[in-house]
């Protein structure tokens, strides 16, 4: 392999493995676990109603763990669930008035960070690096599935 693109891939991944450890200390601060986190950033962030299979794709989360979250979110009284009339079974996630006070003082203290820091790049290089970022992710994928399917 050649060690100049083997040195790149260790600092892309490096780098990726920073950002996502940036948001685990912010979770921890705030009590929360990482995953509680994205459910709080898609209910308070995002608009849009988000049932928990929408969270579950949006997220790439396991099912089991947004269910595991939002089960512990009604307990807490944070959040209830609202069956959507003419489905079959889809229930929007609904934040409490207690829900949205504790969501905005842990997801706005980081939404809020991640704007002055986006701001802070030029227009040009906030598109740079989401087409990248993206490109990359797309190529990785499809040269993955394709080597898997040489097993």
């Amino acid at each position: 392999m050649n060690d100049h693109i083997k040195e790149q891939i260790e600092v892309l991944n490096q780098q990726v493995k920073e950002l996502t450890g940036i948001y685990h200390e912010s979770a921890v601060k705030f009590g929360i676990s990482d995953n509680e986190f994205w459910v709080w950033y898609s209910l308070l962030i995002l608009e849009g109603e988000y049932s928990q299979q929408d969270i579950c794709d949006l997220w790439t989360l396991p099912k089991q763990t947004v269910n595991s979250v939002v089960s512990n979110l009604i307990k807490k009284g944070f959040v209830l669930l609202e069956k959507v009339p003419g489905t079959r079974n889809r229930k929007i996630i609904r934040l409490t008035e207690a829900g949205r006070n504790f969501g905005e003082t842990v997801v706005l203290h980081i939404y809020n960070a991640e704007h002055r820091t986006i701001e802070k790049l030029s227009d040009e290089e906030r598109q740079t690096c989401i087409a990248l970022l993206g490109k990359y992710i797309n190529l990785l994928r499809e040269e993955i599935h394709e080597s898997a399917s040489y097993l």
